[in-house]
């Protein structure tokens, strides 16, 4: 079954219920208990998946010459208290 059958499908279920709200209230709450585990399991995936700033390719030339972007070092950040600061939040 296709993303789109199964959202017809769903929405089909629901029409049959919406004129009973106890119904209703039935299916959203089985509804939030199927999602909350998968909220779960993105949000840890998310933070498991940390970005390695340090090991992604450096910009090509052209996109440093842009107004408003450079590089910066970490000897730059060192010699520089608020570049410091600003990096660290």
């Amino acid at each position: 079954m296709t993303a789109i059958q199964m959202n017809a499908e769903l929405f089909r279920e629901l029409n049959i219920i919406m004129t009973d709200e106890s119904m209703m209230e039935k299916a959203i709450k089985a509804l939030r208990r199927i999602t909350r585990p998968s909220k779960r399991l993105s949000k840890a995936k998310a933070v498991d998946k940390a970005i390695d700033w340090d090991a992604l390719p450096e910009l090509p030339e052209e996109f440093l010459q842009l107004r408003g972007m450079g590089h910066i070092t970490k000897e730059d950040m060192a010699n520089d208290d608020r570049l410091a600061y600003i990096m660290g939040k």
